[in-house]
Formats: structure tokens, sequence, C-alpha cells
């Protein structure tokens, strides 16, 4: 079976190297894909331009339908307007000529009216009140009424249709109002005729099965208003156009791109306006609806021309087959003309002819050589002469005879055979190592040989640099990452114990930044040195790169041996290193893993043994620390939690709360403060002391702190909108985005985007932030306060403040942190020291916050020492923006306000 094997394997590789000499007949053989290219490129030019056609129609036949529809729905509402039109012309006439006698409840029970619960007809007399209607219900006053008013002011106006829907104070709906102007004997006004139409009413449409699930058909005043939306099913919302459509000419068609509509989806527009009234009433068709055939049948034309392209594919490769197989034919026949002459030709290769010897019984016995060249003899340490006549078997060819007459058997039998081999015990002049090629030519052999020696020598060299470090000379990770499974398989066949341990260089970046890359590298090398000392000779010692170095006990016996080796090491790094007469001391944080307890795969036992030196540098550096489960599971939770709110961000997941500052004496509310909380769809609302540290630590603060920033400003112009008592609101910012830097590009360009004014806005900063040296950070800084935008110093007294700096920046308010507030009343040292802040603070002329007041105590004493405004629980807790709406109305928040 296995002999089978290895003759396919032989004919299969005989085949592919034949296939090697095509490349002389590539241009017949390419004529194949070449020509089928062709056609594949002319079937798909058809079938686009099949598609384009359709396409052309379908669009012509979509506007011929939405003109259609458009003109059936303005004949359908003109007729029913006119109707409106001519019942609000007899009312006025039978009122005049009644002398204003007429029951329109008596009406509408003889059936001259629509039912009432879509039409309501009223007739209101000249000071505004209603003396008639379809609709049951108390009188009703309509003098403040738009349409009131226009009637009394113009005689003779005809018919009058509100430009908006109103809302009908008897019916309680929202209806369209139709109106005409009743006249005393004498010309004098004398009360109105309404019509009340409901909006589906108008909206009803005979042709209404026509329309598509995201058609639409619609009414709107000449001034634009929308009066009238009936839409498909599929469409969600009150208006589809983000914007009112523009009708410049009495009737027409066109096009409406998708990003026109909410719902982004495309359509043809026809409209017609209403002869005689401010009407325009018009047919929304969305295209995909209309083209659906269209492209159902441009999928039927390109699955057609895909499968002709499939089948021209196949095409091409059959055809390229048998002309490789003709081409291969031609190069046999030549191929044994030109052994012979360029095997003699090339002077570097040695090169032999054999002939085969068989037995009686037609077995291939053996070879002897019928001619060579110099080079061919010297290669086998042999002369021409000397060589010539000679079998196989008898001559030295560097490897086992009879593993050699297998190769020339094989090469008979396939046509041909290649391959590389070292000459075993090699004499002195000939090669190490030779490249044997071996060429069927009718009853033998044409064999050459090349000295390749110096070519695998240079392939030695360059596989030695690219398994070496070239700093340390140590292996690097590319061996690690060779060596490490074939080292693993042997432990695992002995049963045996591998560890490894993962080793970074405590303190080492500091080097590299005081004393430069050049001493970083000596110290590098010294260590590598340190390394291999204390280590065994079965050992390796590994760098990864950097300052990272990875240690693999091959053979150990137990735990207690590896923490043998991480001691010695730690041990070891004890010692200072000195190099060009300087003494620095680095340590080592070593993390173990060991096969097989923490696993088998070599990048899990590498990644296990990283995890466990993380540890160890927590624990303080300079120990070892070996790898368990749990110290896995709680980094995957901080990276679970990292990732989580990296979603979250993306998802604005986040809500804003507003907690009140007052005036400390008068209780009237100064301010608010924004305060962040993420709205988990897992966990539910989550404080920010959970997550603004992670955000801080892994850099989300900055797309945090825009979004928020932006989520205050989107508040406060709504509040603005809808005529709310605004007040300043302050925003907390991290140091970690002033240092990235264009905070007060973002705040103006949001102040301007949402037309807010710059005084609504303060920011809030904490001492660490303000004592940055960089000038970018203090032009930011400028930059904010000359917008016109306070600047508190937040947490003030929890860090270090420079007194001059509080100058420098500008600052306009200090928020005295709650640690000293909650000393209040406890001692006469809390109150001397908040003193001492109130007094510094109107020194620098800047005014003082109390943060985290919950007492009355604490705020009587606050009065006292002249704090100025006072924030906290006893105020009221952080709020959502619709309940902190309730104390801006108020204004005044402390019951026990001081008044002057």
């Amino acid at each position: 079976m296995a002999n089978a094997h290895r003759k396919i394997d032989h004919r299969l590789s005989g085949y592919l190297k034949r296939y090697g000499y095509l490349k002389e007949h590539l241009g017949a053989i390419l004529l194949w894909p070449a020509g089928c290219l062709l056609l594949v490129v002319v079937i798909w030019g058809i079938t686009f331009s099949k598609i384009a056609m359709d396409h052309e129609e379908a669009e012509r036949d979509a506007a011929a339908m939405a003109v259609s529809l458009s003109n059936a729905y303005s004949q359908q509402l003109s007729r029913t307007v006119d109707q409106i039109d001519a019942l609000s012309l007899s009312l006025k006439y039978y009122w005049e000529h009644s002398d204003g006698k007429i029951d329109l409840q008596d009406q509408l029970r003889e059936g001259l009216y629509p039912p009432a619960s879509d039409f309501y007809v009223s007739i209101i007399d000249r000071n505004g009140i209603s003396i008639a209607s379809t609709l049951a219900g108390p009188t009703i006053n309509a003098s403040d009424r738009d349409y009131f008013q226009f009637h009394r002011a113009h005689a003779g106006a005809g018919l009058r249709i509100d430009p908006s829907l109103t809302v009908g104070r008897r019916s309680g709906r929202s209806v369209i109002r139709f109106t005409r102007r009743l006249d005393a004997k004498d010309g004098s006004f004398a009360g109105v005729v309404s019509v009340g139409v409901e909006p589906g009413y108008l909206a009803s449409f005979n042709d209404e099965n026509s329309l598509k699930p995201r058609d639409f058909i619609s009414i709107r005043h000449d001034d634009g208003t929308l009066l009238v939306s009936e839409k498909g099913v599929d469409i969600r919302g009150d208006q589809v156009h983000l914007q009112p459509p523009e009708f410049t000419t009495e009737s027409g068609v066109r096009r409406m791109p998708a990003n026109k509509y909410k719902d982004h989806e495309a359509r043809i527009l026809a409209w017609h306006k209403l002869s005689g009234y401010p009407l325009v009433s018009y047919v929304g068709l969305a295209e995909k609806g209309q083209y659906a055939a269209q492209e159902e049948n441009a999928a039927g034309y390109r699955k057609i021309a895909g499968i002709a392209s499939l089948a021209l594919f196949l095409a091409a490769l059959v055809g390229m087959h048998f002309s490789a197989r003709l081409a291969w034919r031609k190069k046999q026949a030549d191929e044994v003309k030109r052994t012979y002459h360029l095997a003699i030709d090339d002077a570097r290769e040695g090169f032999y002819m054999v002939s085969a010897l068989y037995a009686h019984d037609s077995v291939l016995q053996d070879f002897v050589i019928e001619d060579c060249n110099e080079r061919g003899a010297s290669l086998l340490g042999y002369t021409k002469r000397a060589l010539i006549g000679m079998k196989i078997s008898e001559v030295n060819l560097g490897q086992d005879v009879q593993q050699s007459l297998s190769i020339y058997r094989r090469a008979m039998e396939f046509g041909f055979y290649e391959d590389e081999f070292q000459f075993a015990d090699a004499k002195p002049g000939q090669p190490s190592w030779v490249h044997r090629r071996l060429v069927r030519s009718q009853t033998g052999l044409a064999v050459t040989l090349r000295d390749i020696s110096e070519t695998k020598e240079h392939e030695q060299l360059l596989l030695t640099m690219a398994n070496t470090d070239a700093l340390t000379g140590l292996p690097n990770r590319y061996w690690l990452i060779n060596f490490l499974p074939t080292a693993l398989r042997s432990a695992k066949n002995r049963d045996g114990i591998l560890a490894i341990l993962f080793i970074d260089l405590d303190n080492f970046k500091n080097v590299n930044d005081t004393l430069g890359h050049t001493m970083g590298d000596k110290l590098l090398r010294q260590a590598a040195a340190r390394l291999k000392s204390v280590l065994r000779a079965e050992d390796h010692v590994i760098r990864l790169g950097g300052d990272e170095f990875t240690v693999l006990l091959n053979s150990v016996v137990n735990q207690d041996e590896v923490v043998h080796v991480a001691s010695r090491i730690t041990e070891a790094f004890h010692e200072a290193f000195v190099i060009l007469g300087r003494e620095m001391r680095i340590g080592t944080s070593i993390g173990i893993s060991m096969f097989p307890d923490d696993g088998e795969e070599p990048d899990a036992l590498i990644q296990k043994a990283d995890i466990a030196m993380y540890a160890a540098k927590e624990e303080g550096k300079g120990t070892f620390h070996f790898y368990d489960q749990q110290l896995y599971d709680s980094i995957r939770s901080k990276l679970n939690a990292e990732a989580e709110l990296v979603r979250a961000i993306a998802e604005n997941q986040f809500e804003m709360h507003y907690q009140p500052r007052v005036n400390a004496f008068t209780g009237q509310l100064t301010g608010l403060e924004a305060l962040v909380r993420w709205r988990s769809p897992l966990r539910g609302l989550i404080h920010p002391s959970e997550f603004i540290p992670l955000a801080e630590k892994n850099g989300c603060i900055v797309q945090l702190g825009e979004l928020v920033i932006d989520q205050v400003c989107v508040q406060i112009a709504q509040w603005q909108r809808e005529g709310e008592p605004l007040v300043p609101v302050s925003v907390n910012i991290s140091p970690t985005q002033l240092n990235v830097g264009g905070v007060d590009t973002l705040i103006a360009g949001l102040l301007k985007s949402h037309g807010i004014a710059p005084e609504l806005i303060e920011v809030e900063l904490t001492e660490s932030a303000m004592m940055s040296e960089s000038t970018d950070v203090i032009g930011q800084l400028a930059a904010i306060s000359a917008l016109g935008i306070k600047i508190h110093l937040d947490d003030f007294g929890t860090g270090y403040s420079s007194l001059s700096r509080l100058q420098e920046i500008d600052m306009q308010i200090i928020k005295v942190d709650r640690a000293f507030t909650s000393r209040l009343g406890a001692g006469p040292e809390g109150d001397i020291l908040f003193k001492t802040i109130v007094l510094m603070a109107k020194a620098l002329d800047m005014g003082v916050i109390a943060e985290g007041v919950e007492t009355e105590e604490q705020l009587h004493i606050l009065r006292e020492l002249g704090c100025d405004e006072v924030q906290g629980y006893l105020i009221a807790p952080p709020l959502p923006a619709a309940d902190i709406l309730a104390l801006m109305h108020r204004q005044y928040l402390l019951a026990d306000a001081v008044t002057s």
C-alpha cells in the first residue's frame, strides 16, 4: 500500500513538472481563456444594455402611473371641494334669506349633510358665537379664530380654506376648515359659515388599491402646510418628507431622491394644483415598488449571463487542458534532442548519460555510464576516462547504492526526477550539497549534477539569522514559535513537565528615556548574559522583543524546581548593572505557565505566562507569579468591561442627570451640574464611579466627554425652544480630554450648531488638569474663557493648586470638595480650614461653591463662613432632565432663605 501511494505521488510530481515546460507555449494556451473572456464581455454587455433599457421603460411607466393617479386624485378632490363650496353658498343663501333662521340639526336628520363623524357645519354670528351646528354641545365663541377675523375684515372674499389644521372646539378633532362670510341686508358683516372636514374625508381615494405599501397621497396648502397625508401601510411617522416639496408649476412629475424622505426611499412625485382653490394634491410612488418587476427580470438576465459565463469558463479550462497536452507532447520530442547538448554545453554542471541494464526476466537491474563531461566526473571524484563504462552500483554517488538505484529506476518509470542531497563523507574538492536532475532519453537517462554547497551555506546562514536576535544573540520569537510545538510533543511523549517563564524588565523604560537607546541596548545585552548564567545548559533563553524575555525550562520535576529557577533569576537581578561607569538597577517581573497543567497549546501557554507576568507587576514588581484560572477570569472580566463600555459609547447608552446649586442665602437656583449616568441594557443604571475610572484608563474618556458635552447642549437647546427658565449648566472636563486637545474648538462648534449662548455653559476642571504645564492645555483653557464660559476649579483641596496658576487661567469659581464640607460642625479645625479657603477665594475675586451639603447645620455654618453657593442632597440629588424642570420652575429651593 505504501509503495502504491509513493508511486501515485511520484506520478503526480512528474505530471506537474511537465507543465513547467509549457511556459514557452503560454500564448497558444491562453487563446482559449482570451476568446472565452471576450464572449463573456459581450454577453454581459448585452445583459447590462437590456437591463438599462428595461429600467428606462420602467421609469416611464412609473411616471405615467404617478401622473394618472395624481390626476384622478386631483379630479376627485376638486369635486369634493366644489361640493363643499356649493354647500357653503347654499347655507349663505338660506341664512341670508331666512333672516338667520336655520336649523342645521333638522337638516342633518334629513340627510342633507354627510355623517357628523367626519363633516361638521356651523353658523357663527357677527359676535363669534356659534348659533347653529350639526354637532350637539355647548355654545362656543370663535371670535379669536383667524378665519372669523379674516371674514370680518374682508367683504366678498369667497370661500376661504384655512392654511393649517385646526382643532374644533366642539368636536375636539383636527379639521380642515372651509369658511364663507355672511352678510346682513345692508352688506355689513353678519357672521361666518364654517364647514369643518376631517382629513380622512378628503384622503379617501377611489384608486387607493393602486397604491403600494410605501406609496402615499397628500394635500398641501399653497403655503406648503401639510393638510392631509394618507400613507401606505409600511410608512411610519407623521410625515414622510424631511422638508415640504416645492411645486413651481400647475402640475408635473419628477423623481425625488431618497435623501428627501425620512425612510430613505426614493419616489416618483406627481402633483396637480386645484383650479380656483389654494390646494395642491400629489402622489408619491416608491421606486422599489414600481421597479420590482423590472428588478426581478434583471436578476433573471444576470442569472442567465452568469450561467453562460460559467459555461465559457469551463470551456476555457477544457481548451487549455487539450492545448497543454499537445504542447507537452511536442516538448517531449524536443527535450530528447536538446537534453544531451544542454548538459554538455553547461560547463558549471556535471553531466553523464547512462543506459539501462536489464536481467533475463526484463527486470531493470543496473545502469552503465556511457558518456560524461569532466565536471561530472570530478564531482563524483573520478576522471572522465575512469568513469565511462562503470556501473552505477560501482560508483560513489555520495549516498547509499540501493537508494541511488531506486531513484534511477523511478526516473526511468516516470521520465523525470529532481532532488537535492548532501554528500556523505565528502572528500576534499567534492561538494557537500548537490542538485541532481534525471531525464529519461530513449533507453537511458540524462543526468546533471550541480554544486549547490555555497547556496546551502547561505541558506543556513539566513536561517540562523532569522532565528537569532541581532542585539543579544539569543533565539528570537520566530525560533520559539517553531521550536515550542516540538518541545511540547517531546514532553508529552515522555509524560514530562515543561515550564515557560515570561520575563519583563522592571523600570527599563526609564533607562531608555533618561540615558538613551544606546545605553538601553548595552543593558539588554548584559541582562541576556545574566539570564543565561543562572540557567542550566538544556534550558533556553529567548528574547521576544523590547525588554521582554522568555525562559523555556525543557524538563522539570515539579513546581518547586520552577520556583527555584524563578527565585534565582529574581535574585540575580538584585545586583546592579554597571555600564560605562554607571550603576543601573532593574528588576524582573516573571509570569509562569506549566505544561500540561495550564494547557497543551503553545500560544495558550505563552499567553497565560504573559497574564501571570502582569499579575506579578501588580503585586509590586521584582517578583514572580504562577498562572491560575482566577487570575485569567479577573483579566477577562476587565477586558469584557472595557469592551462593554466601548460599545455603550458607540450606541450612546448614556443619559444626563442634573444636580442644582443654589445661592446659600436666598436659595435661588443659580445653576446645574451635568452628571452622566450609564443606562446599561444588561445592568440598568450605573453610577459614574463604576465606569469613569475605566474610561480614563483605556482612553474612552475622550469620546465619552464629547458625547456628554453634546447631550448637555442638546438639552439646553430643547429647554430654550420650549421657553423654560434657563440657568447655566456646568460640565466636567477630563485632564485626558485637555491633553488630547481640541476641547475649546468642540465647545465653540456645539454652541454655534445648537444656538446656545456661552453663558449657559460652564466648565469644571480638576486640580490636576489645571496644573498641566502644556502650553496647548493652557491655550485651550484661555480659549474657553475667551468664549465667555466660566471655569470652575472642581474638588478643590483634594490635589495641589498653585495660586499663580489660578490667576493665570482666570478661574471664576472654586468648588470645595465634599470632604471639607463633611467636617463642618465636627470641630473648629474643619470650620477654620473652610474659612481659609473662602478668604483665599475672595482675595482672588472668585466665587465659592460648597459640594456635598447634606444637613441644615452645614448650611448654617456655610452661611456664617460667607460661602456663596451650595450643592448637595439637602437641596436635591442628581435628577433626570424631566424631573429637574420642576425645580427650575420653583427657582427658590431653600425653605429657610435669608432675606435682607
